[in-house]
């Protein structure tokens, strides 16, 4: 009886035994199978995206030549209506009043304004030291109505009025096209494409507007350096009439002196003469020293006689006077040259006739200073007055309303500006979606986390339920085989109760094992994906930290351009001061000279 109870127990246990195994390994294949579908699911989403990703090219590549096909069209319209504006302002002009023609001209493809020639010509400006014009109270805004009945006198005004409108039609006439096609787009992607146009819409505006400023900032520049050159010149044949004036003057300044040192002697000799004579009493002095004193002023004379006749050689080889003055009346000179010619002929001592500087030579140095005077008064008219280089035009005309809506400096300076808020917009909105979608993607990743950890934490339960269950078995044979009388039965049953734990666990750590190998496979697929995105973040990246070099670049170079200016301007500035004080020193210098030795020799 109690070996009939004992295999019947010993059957009860096995096929309980087996039961839990089949219910064990059953659990284990529903988890292989769900894992499984799960892999082919992710498969077929990976798949589906990579279709949809090819098809977004595909539509992106279209976009791109619709357009260039709509710029080409916008460009040709453009032409098109610079060609009739054109024509409707020679129209008007040709047809207009007189008054209407004191009003600068304005060119309609430009829309630049080129001065008439009583206007002077327009000072250039920095382009970070304009100064923005404030309204006056005449003026008022341009009317819809006004902008229809007069027109536009450039397109670049219309262009960017109706820029917001145009970009908005051209998004959604691309979006209708998708949707006409029938290409499955999810909205995810229809506000990324929509994000990366407003962003790239908005760098194109920026880069236009910093065209504009450049060509309006160049044009002035160079307007600025045509006024500059022609000052120049101006400056330099002042600078020439002032030198030759300055040599006239010192020519002038060479004869007085010839011609005060022959006066100077003139009047030694007639000293000495008198002296001689006895016309001068003179106790103290002897014959000797009277003769000595004759002797020195007929020497002093021939010195003066010869300085005063090779002056007068050179002036003759540099004017040629001497065939002119030889039919010369006397001058009103000739009276003491006259009177010292007598009083010199008296003396016993006076020098032969041969060898006398004779009055016609005096009358012609005396003709020479007056021409050397002429001259230099002639050579002083032909300089003129020139006007300074930082004085802003006056416009008398008061401005009318295609004035207003000429694009100048200070408008491109606003535009660029407008043009950098919009740019910085745009590329925050980007940084705002991206940042949006890596915060999705990471709770995505957090949740499916949060999934494998129940199921690590339930698996965990299963097995410890089973040990229990296994422990508890193997105390319930121990029971049982005590009760035994043979050992040899207790030890067989004991050892199959061991094989067969020891195979229950190998096989949980295979099911481990695999159940292992499919969640590193499902991760690395994840990181996979995971890597794909930030590669498209890092190049994302990379382009945008390119365009910033290259605008930095930019920046750099019109700031190298606007420094080069302002050095140029501080340099020329110096300059004309340094020829204003020569000038100004060289215009006192030959008057005070000139007017001390006409107060000494009067003519």
């Amino acid at each position: 009886m109690e070996t009939s109870r004992d295999r019947e127990m010993e059957g009860f246990n096995e096929n309980r035994a087996t039961s839990c195994h089949s219910l064990q390994i059953s659990q284990l294949q529903e988890e292989i199978f769900v894992l499984r579908t799960a892999n082919t699911a992710l498969r077929q989403q990976l798949d589906r995206q990579e279709a949809e990703l090819n098809r977004t090219r595909a539509v992106l590549a279209s976009c791109r030549d619709e357009r260039d096909r709509l710029q080409r069209r916008i460009r040709e319209a453009q032409s098109k209506l610079a060609s009739l504006q054109s024509q409707s302002s020679q129209g008007s002009q040709t047809g207009s009043s007189p008054t209407r023609s004191k009003s600068p001209h304005i060119n309609p493809t430009t829309g630049e304004r080129t001065p008439t020639s009583r206007e002077d010509v327009p000072i250039a400006k920095m382009a970070e030291r304009v100064r923005l014009k404030k309204m006056e109270s005449g003026d008022r805004h341009i009317l819809g109505s006004e902008i229809s009945s007069l027109g536009l006198s450039t397109t670049k005004m219309a262009e960017h009025l109706a820029q917001n409108v145009h970009e908005e039609s051209y998004a959604q006439e691309i979006f209708q096209t998708l949707f006409s096609t029938g290409s499955p787009v999810p909205e995810n992607k229809i506000k990324e494409f929509e994000v990366e146009m407003e962003r790239l819409n908005s760098r194109i505006e920026h880069l236009k507007s910093q065209n504009d400023l450049l060509n309006l900032t160049l044009n002035e520049s160079k307007g600025q350096c045509d006024r500059l050159s022609v000052l120049i010149g101006k400056y330099e044949s002042n600078n020439t009439a002032l030198q030759l004036a300055l040599s006239y003057s010192d020519q002038a300044i060479e004869s007085f002196e010839v011609l005060l040192a022959l006066l100077e002697s003139e009047q030694d000799q007639i000293r000495a003469n008198c002296k001689a004579v006895g016309l001068v009493k003179s106790d103290n002095e002897n014959q000797e020293k009277i003769m000595e004193l004759l002797k020195e002023s007929q020497e002093n004379r021939k010195a003066a006689e010869n300085v005063a006749r090779h002056f007068l050689q050179k002036l003759d080889r540099s004017y040629g006077f001497s065939s002119r003055f030889a039919a010369c009346n006397i001058s009103p000179w000739e009276d003491l040259s006259s009177h010292s010619h007598t009083t010199s002929t008296s003396s016993s001592v006076s020098s032969t006739s041969d060898t006398e500087f004779s009055k016609a030579d005096e009358r012609r140095l005396r003709e020479y200073i007056i021409q050397l005077k002429n001259d230099r008064a002639a050579v002083r008219t032909t300089v003129v007055e020139l006007e300074s280089i930082h004085v802003d035009p006056i416009n008398k005309d008061p401005p009318t309303i295609i004035d207003a809506q000429k694009l100048d400096l200070e408008n491109a300076v606003l535009m660029q500006e407008l043009m950098a808020m919009k740019e910085e917009k745009a590329e925050l909105k980007a940084q705002v979606y991206l940042l949006e979608k890596e915060k999705t993607s990471l709770e995505l990743q957090l949740s499916s986390r949060e999934a494998q950890e129940q199921a690590y934490l339930v698996q965990i339960e299963h097995f410890k339920s089973e040990l229990q269950e296994q422990t508890e078995m193997v105390e319930k044979l121990k029971c049982t085989n005590q009760n035994q009388k043979t050992e040899n039965s207790e030890s067989e049953k004991l050892s199959e109760a061991a094989e067969k734990i020891s195979k229950l666990k190998a096989r949980i750590q295979e099911l481990v094992l695999t159940m292992e190998n499919v969640t590193k496979n499902s991760e690395m697929r994840a990181q996979q994906s995971v890597e794909f995105v930030n590669d498209l973040k890092r190049t994302n990246s990379a382009l945008v930290i390119a365009f910033e070099k290259a605008k930095k670049k930019q920046q750099t170079k019109v700031k190298k351009l606007e420094l080069q200016m302002s050095s140029m301007t501080e340099r020329h500035n110096a300059q004309v001061r340094i020829l204003k004080q020569r000038i100004a020193m060289l215009e006192g210098e030959p008057g005070h000279r000139v007017q001390t030795s006409d107060t000494d020799l009067p003519m």
